[in-house]
């Protein structure tokens, strides 16, 4: 089952978050990755103009880093006692999901996938099931993740960067349809796992790598912007999970 992108949004300085969240109460309780994921899919949602979302899809590596060390430092702080807890809530991976169903008002299908390097590919997967099944007509599928001082230092100690891998954050959204849009970006042909290859050649291959855990959503975003540079099929391939996407 072919799904087509009808919009594509990154996380960019340029948000609006005043327009994109207009509740300012609920943009001063978010934290800085929940309002990056949250403002990037409201902002991709807007540009497919659709009327409703038939499901929800989001994936994050590690999750609110930020709201779970700020909970945890009250946990140690106040020796487990008055403890508050709106940042056990805003730590939760569902905090980007739950935000983009209450601001759009959408009772639908809203799911999280957190599988470190693999958790947009999960998340992908998912849509396409969807798709097959015939469950929902337009998902928003996207990825955010954080980071912060103090998982750099830990990190770091554990050796995680040692082979040039760097850091890196970000949030990226799609809306997929069964149907194009206009401004449709390109269709996803297929998602192959280990011993699987898609057929045919390519115009771009583009290596997602594992050096940040939002990487496979940032190659396909790259992708859509080869497609719209006069690419005829690109190819996003992570090979440590063996898990290739193919956009055309």
């Amino acid at each position: 089952m072919a799904l087509y992108i009808n919009s594509a949004s990154s996380y960019h300085a340029e948000l609006d978050f005043k327009t994109l969240i207009p509740d300012a109460n609920m943009r001063r309780r978010m934290s800085y990755v929940v309002k990056m994921g949250v403002g990037t899919a409201m902002d991709c949602i807007g540009r497919a103009s659709v009327e409703r979302i038939d499901a929800i899809i989001t994936a994050t590596g590690l999750g609110c880093l930020a709201d779970s060390e700020k909970f945890l430092k009250s946990i140690q702080d106040n020796n487990e006692q008055l403890l508050n807890p709106t940042p056990f809530i805003q730590s939760t991976f569902n905090t980007i999901g739950g935000q983009v169903a209450l601001l759009t008002k959408s009772h639908c299908y809203n799911m999280t996938y957190s599988h470190r390097f693999s958790s947009f590919e999960s998340a992908l997967l998912d849509a396409l099931m969807m798709a097959e099944e015939g469950g929902a007509e337009h998902i928003l599928v996207g990825a955010a993740d954080e980071k912060t001082p103090t998982q750099l230092k830990i990190m770091e100690r554990l050796g995680a960067y040692r082979n040039g891998n760097t850091p890196d954050e970000g949030a990226y959204f799609f809306m997929l349809g069964l149907a194009p849009a206009t401004e449709c970006l390109g269709v996803i042909e297929g998602l192959y796992l280990a011993g699987q290859a898609p057929v045919g050649e390519f115009d771009i291959t583009i290596n997602a790598g594992k050096s940040y855990h939002t990487a496979s959503a940032a190659a396909m975003f790259k992708a859509t912007e080869a497609i719209k540079d006069g690419a005829k099929r690109v190819l996003v391939v992570n090979d440590e999970f063996k898990i290739a996407l193919r956009c055309m």
